[in-house]
């Protein structure tokens, strides 16, 4: 009689438990499908819809690329339009001091013992 009642109690939580796993299961289920719904494509107009219905909404993306780094600088840097700029000379640069002190070699040698 107790082992019939353990049997009972044991297939009673089996059962409970089974039911568990397969409420879960659908559960994960349904989320993925939410989930996969966010990467559906979206149709542009709606066939079936009425006039009144409100339009779905379009994916936009630009119709030509965009210039990189060096292209887009040499396109905006200012340009010389006048005689004078296009005649001018460049400007006298000062001369690095460091290139006349020659006074310190770079490298001493150093005679080995």
């Amino acid at each position: 009689s107790e082992d019939g009642q353990v049997r009972l109690l044991h297939n009673s939580l089996a059962s409970q438990a089974w039911r568990m796993v397969s409420v879960l299961r659908v559960l994960l289920l349904l989320c993925a499908l939410a989930g996969a719904a966010a990467f559906a494509p979206i149709s542009h107009t709606s066939r079936c819809a009425s006039r009144s219905a409100v339009p779905t909404l379009a994916i936009s993306m630009a119709h030509h690329v965009n210039k990189k780094a060096t292209k887009k600088h040499a396109d905006r840097r200012p340009k010389k339009h006048s005689l004078a700029d296009k005649n001018r000379k460049p400007p006298p640069y000062p001369v690095n001091p460091m290139s006349l002190v020659k006074d310190t070699p770079d490298f001493t040698v150093v005679e080995a013992k």
